[in-house]
């Protein structure tokens, strides 16, 4: 296990170096390891979000994943577990998908996800990233965590990947979407993500602060048969009726 448990020595050395992370050869030289070696590992690392690499230093310093690790350890597992069987109700009524996700830097992270029994395919799993953009789960937390499009910019710059004809080409034309998701209190996502489906989309706040959405999908006739405001409605009534004390929905917040 010498490649694991240097891994591991690298990641606590990052740790103790605190926001300004460690030079290559400064972090090789405190493990007592090979440059080249120490590299391939901190490669595999940054794949998987476990450290980042400063782009105007070089140094590397502990990346978004860990924090994901603990927020799922201490908080997140009993978000999924409050929440589960309210999914698992509703898919087995309405017989639809329903998923349950967190923002991890500028991706989202899915933590839970209930099938339908239709051939609805969204390509999602548990544990699942994707980029935030275009989806109606990604735009409902931005919207409840962005205050305005300079704070959007700021924060996503470069990280706009349309995934269908139908998405959006410019930040701009995201943050459409965005804000009429924070005056209505739900986000959409028809087509921009999976051609043939859409999702509607709701933020929860956890004691207070943005913490997760859970969005519906569904197939796009049926989506344009009962209309968006049927779904938002819906999503919103069944679980307002059954969160926890410490969660609550993201409140519209009408004309902006």
């Amino acid at each position: 296990m010498p490649s694991v448990d240097k891994a591991l020595r690298a990641v606590m050395e990052l740790a103790e170096a605190g926001v300004d992370g460690l030079a290559l050869a400064d972090l090789a030289d405190r493990l007592s390891v090979n440059r080249s070696s120490l590299h391939a590992t901190l490669r595999a690392l940054r794949h998987r979000h476990f450290v980042d690499q400063d782009r105007a230093t070089g140094h590397y310093v502990l990346g978004s994943s860990l924090l994901a690790a603990a927020n799922l350890y201490y908080r997140n597992f009993d978000l999924r577990g409050a929440l589960r069987p309210v999914l698992v109700r509703l898919a087995a009524e309405l017989n639809e998908v329903f998923h349950l996700a967190i923002l991890d830097g500028t991706d989202l992270l899915y933590l839970e996800k209930v099938e339908s029994r239709r051939p609805i395919q969204p390509g999602t799993s548990i544990g699942h990233r994707l980029p935030a953009l275009t989806t109606a789960l990604g735009r409902a937390i931005v919207a409840a965590t962005c205050r305005d499009i300079e704070d959007f910019r700021a924060r996503f710059a470069g990280h706009l990947e349309p995934r269908t004809a139908a998405a959006p080409r410019t930040l701009d034309e995201e943050w459409v979407e965005i804000e009429r998701a924070q005056r209505l209190g739900h986000a959409r996502d028809v087509e921009h993500n999976i051609e043939g489906l859409t999702a509607v989309a709701v933020a929860l706040r956890l004691n207070g602060s943005p913490a997760a959405a859970v969005s519906i999908v569904t197939l796009t006739p049926d989506f344009q048969a009962s209309g968006e405001e049927y779904f938002a409605n819906l999503l919103r009534e069944r679980l307002a009726a059954s969160l926890p004390a410490q969660l609550e929905l993201e409140t519209p917040r009408g004309e902006i």
